[in-house]
């Protein structure tokens, strides 16, 4: 059976490389252009963030969050120190940093709470490259980044584990801060290659579909938002649908994420037991 589930996949492999090259011109404009789309729009926004998100866990920021806010989530979400500073984290750095956090400081049960409720897409990339740059309104961008933070509010309080477990993986030994930033900023230059890659990848399978199939423009969009979350949002301000329809359709984008971002998230939970199916179920509601 092995053996032939191999050969099947050679064979698939043969004829996607065949592919590529009947349409080198349209993989070549495609790797281009998703290149440029990572290096202006993701990468400015998903390094830096990557890298700060880091250090606040290894200098161990939940030290100087206030007591009231450690209460609040203690007792609206059932989090201790450790969860309610990855949440709080999450929510500014976004997804995929969150797997990050969640791989290094916390076990399987923990992990697979806070990757299903922790699942925000960076604020700078929200309100600049959607609101903005799509939208041509910060206003859009920030009411899309609140509805984000509420809705995931709202998803760890219907998760509330009264039992609240404290994550002592936490008391890791302690480093300098140098030590700790250059760990960091290798850490996220491993994450953000491979999110260029799979970004690569992804608008790839979505322009080779576009130019073997006749898809229609609105379709190509709502297929585009699943594979891959930034190449269907920057579509939508070419496509000759109303306003409001505009916003509906990035606000799902954004929930969902996209396939290429499940794909970024799970590749960083190494020896993590997450249900992929209770992840995509959150991720849908």
């Amino acid at each position: 059976m092995t053996n032939k589930k191999n050969i099947i996949l050679l064979y698939l492999l043969i004829t996607f490389e065949i592919i590529i090259l009947l349409n080198s011109k349209v993989v070549i404009k495609s790797v281009t252009s998703s290149s440029i789309l990572f290096i202006l729009n993701i990468f400015p926004s998903m390094f830096p963030a990557m890298i700060i998100g880091n250090l606040l866990i290894k200098e161990r920021i939940f030290l100087i969050i206030p007591k009231q806010i450690k209460n609040l989530f203690k007792k609206l979400f059932g989090f201790d120190d450790v969860l309610t500073s990855i949440f709080i984290i999450s929510m500014f750095c976004g997804t995929p940093s969150n797997a990050l956090y969640i791989n290094e400081y916390l076990d399987d049960k923990n992990a697979q709470k806070m990757i299903q409720i922790t699942h925000f897409i960076n604020p700078l990339f929200i309100v600049g490259t959607i609101g903005v740059g799509v939208f041509k309104s910060a206003k859009i961008g920030f009411i899309l980044l609140f509805i984000s933070w509420v809705e995931n509010l709202i998803k760890a309080f219907v998760l509330k584990d009264k039992n609240i477990t404290v994550n002592k993986q936490i008391n890791i030994k302690e480093n300098s801060f140098i030590n700790n930033l250059i760990e960091s900023v290798k850490t996220s230059i491993n994450a953000c290659l491979l999110i260029f890659g799979l970004i690569i990848t992804f608008n790839l399978l979505i322009a080779l579909t576009s130019n073997i199939f006749y898809i229609p423009d609105n379709i190509n969009v709502i297929l585009s938002g699943i594979l891959e979350m930034t190449s269907g949002i920057t579509k939508l301000k070419d496509i000759n649908i109303i306003m409001p329809v505009k916003i509906i359709l990035s606000y799902l984008f954004i929930n969902f994420g996209g396939l290429c971002i499940h794909m970024q998230t799970f590749s960083m939970l190494e020896n993590k037991k997450i249900s992929y199916l209770k992840y995509l179920i959150f991720r849908l509601i």
